[in-house]
């Protein structure tokens, strides 16, 4: 396995692969609509959008996750979450002089799901928002995510749980923290982004294997070990 950094352009082949798959994710779960923010949404205005996709030995499309790097227009959560809350606290953090983006729509592959793939992703997408300028993070998720999303650091503001949002029966959370508290959080995310922000240095498109397995090992995760069994096991 590796992951590809690429600029999103709505042309690509490689890109209409990742949708289509992201897609196929988010139906699972009845969410398909989310989708919508990767496909050129006007409301998302002129952001230049990144993307990491993880691909396994056979060149097949596993799993990925968008980076929305705010300029102009709404980032994702802005509009699925319809919270002033939340739009009030992108617009501080931009008064402040700090360049906001977002990690989102998020996805693994059905065979890939419960190996913690989705941790190296977002501590990927983290540390790849930040080589290209980015110096706070937004994310957002439902109640059911929030503890594999802390693991890479996000941080959700527990006193403003959105009931019904962006679907009903659905409680979502958000965060908005400078890149520089995830460096801070604790020792082992602390190693994995400065390991994937040095390759990313060497490499802006590419993660070779045994960077990822070094990061998942400095995470305490046990993606590659777990990928040997198979689907049954």
């Amino acid at each position: 396995m590796h992951f590809k950094l690429f600029e999103i352009h709505l042309e690509d082949p490689l890109y209409q692969e990742f949708l289509a798959e992201q897609e196929k994710a988010y139906a699972r779960r009845g969410h398909q609509s989310m989708v919508r923010f990767g496909k050129g949404d006007p409301r998302v205005g002129a952001d230049v959008l990144s993307c990491v996709a993880a691909v396994d030995d056979d060149g097949r499309l596993v799993g990925g996750v968008r980076i929305h790097h705010g300029v102009t227009g709404e980032l994702p959560s802005e509009i699925h979450l319809r919270s002033p809350e939340v739009s009030a606290a992108v617009a501080r953090a931009r008064a402040q002089g700090l360049a906001v983006a977002e990690l989102a729509g998020a996805w693994v592959a059905p065979h890939w799901r419960g190996r913690d793939l989705i941790t190296l992703l977002m501590v990927a997408g983290i540390a790849a928002a930040e080589g290209r300028g980015a110096t706070a993070i937004l994310g957002s998720c439902s109640a059911r995510l929030t503890d594999t999303y802390a693991l890479c650091g996000f941080r959700w503001r527990w006193e403003l749980p959105l009931i019904d949002v962006p679907f009903p029966g659905i409680t979502s959370y958000y965060a908005l923290d400078g890149i520089r508290a995830f460096h801070n959080r604790e020792p082992r995310l602390t190693r994995a982004l400065q390991l994937v922000g040095r390759a990313l240095t060497n490499s802006r498109e590419h993660l070779a294997e045994d960077v990822l397995r070094d990061c998942a090992r400095r995470l305490g995760i046990r993606l590659f070990e777990l990928s040997l069994l198979s689907p049954e096991s």
